[in-house]
Protein backbone atom coordinates (compact mmCIF):
# COMPACT_ATOMS: atom_id res chain seq x y z
CA UNK A 1 0.00 0.00 0.00
CA UNK A 2 1.61 3.13 -0.88
CA UNK A 3 2.03 6.05 1.62
CA UNK A 4 0.80 9.59 1.41
CA UNK A 5 3.14 12.50 0.72
CA UNK A 6 2.71 12.84 4.29
CA UNK A 7 3.70 10.12 5.01
CA UNK A 8 6.66 10.42 3.34
CA UNK A 9 7.22 14.37 4.46
CA UNK A 10 6.88 13.63 8.01
CA UNK A 11 9.55 10.14 7.97
CA UNK A 12 12.02 12.93 6.07
CA UNK A 13 11.76 15.22 8.85
CA UNK A 14 12.28 12.51 11.55
CA UNK A 15 15.66 11.40 9.89
CA UNK A 16 16.61 15.28 9.82
CA UNK A 17 15.94 15.78 13.42
CA UNK A 18 17.30 12.60 14.75
CA UNK A 19 20.22 11.45 12.18
CA UNK A 20 18.44 8.13 12.15
CA UNK A 21 15.55 6.71 9.39
CA UNK A 22 12.40 4.93 10.95
CA UNK A 23 11.48 1.94 9.90
CA UNK A 24 7.79 0.94 9.36
CA UNK A 25 5.62 -2.41 9.16
CA UNK A 26 2.66 -3.90 9.53
CA UNK A 27 2.33 -6.09 12.79
CA UNK A 28 -0.22 -8.61 12.92
CA UNK A 29 1.11 -9.96 16.65
CA UNK A 30 -0.18 -6.54 18.49
CA UNK A 31 -2.74 -6.76 21.22
CA UNK A 32 -5.69 -5.83 19.17
CA UNK A 33 -6.21 -2.85 21.57
CA UNK A 34 -2.92 -1.71 20.14
CA UNK A 35 -3.34 -0.27 16.74
CA UNK A 36 0.47 1.12 16.92
CA UNK A 37 3.34 0.85 18.59
CA UNK A 38 6.99 2.77 18.24
CA UNK A 39 10.62 1.63 19.24
CA UNK A 40 13.22 4.46 19.11
CA UNK A 41 16.57 3.69 18.14
CA UNK A 42 18.72 2.09 20.67
CA UNK A 43 22.25 0.34 20.74
CA UNK A 44 22.25 -2.11 18.26
CA UNK A 45 19.37 -0.82 16.54
CA UNK A 46 20.23 2.38 14.55
CA UNK A 47 16.55 2.76 13.25
CA UNK A 48 13.81 3.67 15.11
CA UNK A 49 10.81 1.05 14.62
CA UNK A 50 6.64 2.07 13.85
CA UNK A 51 4.62 -1.03 13.43
CA UNK A 52 0.89 -1.07 13.26
CA UNK A 53 -1.99 -3.54 12.62
CA UNK A 54 -2.40 -4.23 9.39
CA UNK A 55 -6.02 -3.18 7.77
CA UNK A 56 -6.44 -4.06 4.40
CA UNK A 57 -9.38 -1.64 4.27
CA UNK A 58 -7.67 1.56 5.65
CA UNK A 59 -4.35 2.73 5.01
CA UNK A 60 -2.21 3.32 8.02
CA UNK A 61 -0.94 6.73 7.34
CA UNK A 62 -2.09 8.07 10.48
CA UNK A 63 -1.00 5.65 12.54
CA UNK A 64 2.56 5.57 11.37
CA UNK A 65 2.78 10.04 11.78
CA UNK A 66 1.15 9.62 15.00
CA UNK A 67 3.70 7.54 16.10
CA UNK A 68 6.30 9.44 14.41
CA UNK A 69 5.26 12.31 16.66
CA UNK A 70 6.39 10.77 19.73
CA UNK A 71 9.43 10.31 18.08
CA UNK A 72 9.56 14.02 17.05
CA UNK A 73 8.37 14.90 20.70
CA UNK A 74 11.09 13.28 22.55
CA UNK A 75 13.98 14.63 20.16
CA UNK A 76 12.80 18.16 20.47
CA UNK A 77 14.92 17.72 24.13
CA UNK A 78 18.89 17.50 24.29
CA UNK A 79 19.72 13.85 25.08
CA UNK A 80 20.67 14.34 28.49
CA UNK A 81 17.17 15.44 28.86
CA UNK A 82 15.10 12.43 27.47
CA UNK A 83 13.82 10.07 30.04
CA UNK A 84 11.72 6.47 30.05
CA UNK A 85 9.22 6.24 32.73
CA UNK A 86 9.75 2.82 34.72
CA UNK A 87 7.48 1.40 37.12
CA UNK A 88 8.17 0.83 40.94
CA UNK A 89 7.57 -2.12 43.38
CA UNK A 90 4.75 0.28 44.62
CA UNK A 91 2.51 -0.54 41.03
CA UNK A 92 2.63 -3.60 41.41
CA UNK A 93 2.43 -4.07 44.90
CA UNK A 94 -0.66 -1.80 45.17
CA UNK A 95 -2.38 -3.40 42.20
CA UNK A 96 -1.59 -6.92 43.62
CA UNK A 97 -3.20 -5.92 46.86
CA UNK A 98 -6.51 -4.73 45.06
CA UNK A 99 -6.82 -8.14 42.68
CA UNK A 100 -6.19 -9.81 46.03
CA UNK A 101 -8.88 -8.08 48.31
CA UNK A 102 -11.24 -7.49 45.39
CA UNK A 103 -15.08 -9.00 46.88
CA UNK A 104 -15.89 -9.02 43.73
CA UNK A 105 -13.40 -12.34 42.48
CA UNK A 106 -12.70 -13.88 45.65
CA UNK A 107 -10.06 -16.64 45.94
CA UNK A 108 -8.31 -16.17 42.64
CA UNK A 109 -5.95 -18.45 41.71
CA UNK A 110 -2.16 -17.44 42.69
CA UNK A 111 -1.50 -17.88 38.30
CA UNK A 112 -4.39 -15.59 37.50
CA UNK A 113 -3.51 -12.93 40.12
CA UNK A 114 -0.35 -12.90 38.77
CA UNK A 115 -1.01 -12.33 35.18
CA UNK A 116 -4.32 -9.79 35.86
CA UNK A 117 -1.95 -7.78 38.43
CA UNK A 118 0.31 -7.87 35.38
CA UNK A 119 -1.78 -6.82 32.77
CA UNK A 120 -3.60 -4.49 35.18
CA UNK A 121 -0.28 -2.07 36.37
CA UNK A 122 1.13 -2.35 33.17
CA UNK A 123 -2.18 -0.84 31.34
CA UNK A 124 -2.58 1.89 33.37
CA UNK A 125 1.27 3.35 33.21
CA UNK A 126 0.44 2.71 28.82
CA UNK A 127 -2.09 4.88 29.53
CA UNK A 128 -0.33 7.71 31.72
CA UNK A 129 2.67 7.47 29.23
CA UNK A 130 0.48 7.91 26.42
CA UNK A 131 -3.02 9.44 26.41
CA UNK A 132 -1.70 13.24 27.60
CA UNK A 133 1.07 13.28 25.37
CA UNK A 134 -0.73 11.23 22.58
CA UNK A 135 -3.35 14.24 22.61
CA UNK A 136 -0.57 16.38 21.93
CA UNK A 137 0.50 14.38 18.71
CA UNK A 138 -3.05 14.18 17.79
CA UNK A 139 -3.69 18.00 18.41
CA UNK A 140 -0.28 18.87 16.32
CA UNK A 141 -1.65 16.32 12.97
CA UNK A 142 -5.02 17.62 13.44
CA UNK A 143 -3.85 21.33 12.48
CA UNK A 144 -0.72 19.71 9.95
CA UNK A 145 -1.79 16.76 8.42
CA UNK A 146 -5.87 17.71 7.60
CA UNK A 147 -5.43 15.04 4.99
CA UNK A 148 -5.69 12.82 7.57
CA UNK A 149 -8.87 13.87 9.80
CA UNK A 150 -10.95 10.45 8.48
CA UNK A 151 -8.51 8.14 9.42
CA UNK A 152 -7.46 10.26 12.31
CA UNK A 153 -11.37 9.82 13.30
CA UNK A 154 -11.38 5.76 12.81
CA UNK A 155 -8.99 5.80 14.99
CA UNK A 156 -10.14 7.50 17.84
CA UNK A 157 -13.52 5.53 17.41
CA UNK A 158 -11.92 2.32 18.04
CA UNK A 159 -9.74 3.85 20.50
CA UNK A 160 -12.63 4.97 22.33
CA UNK A 161 -14.69 1.54 21.43
CA UNK A 162 -11.80 0.14 23.78
CA UNK A 163 -11.80 2.82 26.14
CA UNK A 164 -16.22 2.27 26.80
CA UNK A 165 -15.05 -1.45 27.47
CA UNK A 166 -14.44 -1.06 31.62
CA UNK A 167 -18.25 0.49 31.38
CA UNK A 168 -19.45 -2.68 30.34
CA UNK A 169 -21.62 -4.44 33.30
CA UNK A 170 -19.21 -7.22 33.35
CA UNK A 171 -15.83 -5.51 33.39
CA UNK A 172 -17.88 -3.26 35.85
CA UNK A 173 -18.35 -6.53 37.62
CA UNK A 174 -15.37 -8.25 37.51
CA UNK A 175 -12.01 -5.94 38.03
CA UNK A 176 -10.81 -3.61 41.17
CA UNK A 177 -12.87 -0.97 41.74
CA UNK A 178 -9.27 0.91 42.31
CA UNK A 179 -8.28 -0.07 38.66
CA UNK A 180 -11.26 0.90 37.08
CA UNK A 181 -11.24 4.31 38.63
CA UNK A 182 -8.10 5.00 37.14
CA UNK A 183 -8.35 3.64 33.90
CA UNK A 184 -11.90 5.20 33.55
CA UNK A 185 -10.31 8.75 34.41
CA UNK A 186 -8.34 9.12 31.53
CA UNK A 187 -10.14 7.46 29.27
CA UNK A 188 -12.41 9.93 29.94
CA UNK A 189 -10.37 12.52 29.56
CA UNK A 190 -9.60 11.06 26.19
CA UNK A 191 -13.01 11.08 25.36
CA UNK A 192 -13.77 14.70 26.39
CA UNK A 193 -10.69 15.74 24.48
CA UNK A 194 -12.56 14.54 20.83
CA UNK A 195 -16.16 15.46 22.08
CA UNK A 196 -14.85 19.10 22.27
CA UNK A 197 -12.80 19.07 19.35
CA UNK A 198 -14.85 17.78 17.04
CA UNK A 199 -18.02 19.33 18.99
CA UNK A 200 -19.76 15.94 19.11
CA UNK A 201 -20.80 16.12 22.90
CA UNK A 202 -22.15 11.87 21.96
CA UNK A 203 -18.69 11.23 21.86
CA UNK A 204 -18.35 11.62 25.56
CA UNK A 205 -22.20 10.50 26.62
CA UNK A 206 -21.10 7.12 27.71
CA UNK A 207 -18.84 8.50 30.08
CA UNK A 208 -21.52 11.05 31.04
CA UNK A 209 -24.60 8.51 31.71
CA UNK A 210 -21.77 6.89 34.37
CA UNK A 211 -21.20 10.30 36.31
CA UNK A 212 -17.34 9.79 35.31
CA UNK A 213 -17.18 13.17 33.47
CA UNK A 214 -15.59 15.22 36.80
CA UNK A 215 -12.73 12.68 37.03
CA UNK A 216 -11.93 13.41 32.88
CA UNK A 217 -12.42 16.72 33.05
CA UNK A 218 -10.21 17.44 35.88
CA UNK A 219 -7.17 15.98 33.84
CA UNK A 220 -8.31 17.16 30.59
CA UNK A 221 -7.97 20.74 32.39
CA UNK A 222 -4.51 20.14 33.40
CA UNK A 223 -3.79 19.11 29.69
CA UNK A 224 -5.32 22.69 28.91
CA UNK A 225 -3.20 24.62 31.58
CA UNK A 226 0.40 23.30 30.76
CA UNK A 227 1.78 24.80 27.61
CA UNK A 228 2.40 22.44 24.51
CA UNK A 229 6.01 22.24 24.49
CA UNK A 230 7.69 18.76 24.09
CA UNK A 231 10.01 20.40 27.29
CA UNK A 232 6.54 20.19 29.08
CA UNK A 233 5.40 16.64 28.65
CA UNK A 234 7.15 15.22 31.79
CA UNK A 235 5.59 18.24 34.00
CA UNK A 236 2.39 17.12 31.88
CA UNK A 237 2.41 13.64 33.07
CA UNK A 238 3.60 14.26 36.32
CA UNK A 239 0.36 16.09 37.22
CA UNK A 240 -1.69 13.78 35.93
CA UNK A 241 -0.28 11.13 37.51
CA UNK A 242 -0.55 13.11 40.82
CA UNK A 243 -4.28 13.56 40.00
CA UNK A 244 -4.51 9.93 39.92
CA UNK A 245 -2.42 9.05 43.09
CA UNK A 246 0.13 7.42 41.05
CA UNK A 247 3.39 9.96 41.76
CA UNK A 248 4.80 6.58 43.22
CA UNK A 249 4.36 4.28 40.50
CA UNK A 250 7.22 5.60 38.45
CA UNK A 251 10.57 7.07 38.46
CA UNK A 252 12.16 8.60 35.31
CA UNK A 253 15.23 7.25 34.03
CA UNK A 254 17.59 9.09 31.59
CA UNK A 255 17.31 7.59 28.58
CA UNK A 256 19.37 4.68 28.09
CA UNK A 257 21.71 4.76 24.93
CA UNK A 258 21.43 0.27 24.61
Amino acid sequence: MALSSSVDNVLRLVKERTGLPVHVEPDPTLPPHLLSKVTMARGAMPIHRVAYQPNASEAPDYLIIYECGFILRAYALPPEARCDLGSTEVAETTVRRWVIDNPKRPGLPPDKADRLTSILFNGILTQLRSIPVGLRVDSWIRSEFPDLAGLQEKAMTRQLNDCAGALRPDVQASMPDGALTINIAMSTAYSLYWAETLARPQIALPFRATGHLESGRALLDIWRRIPDDPANDRELTDAWAARLGLSDWYFWAKQSAD
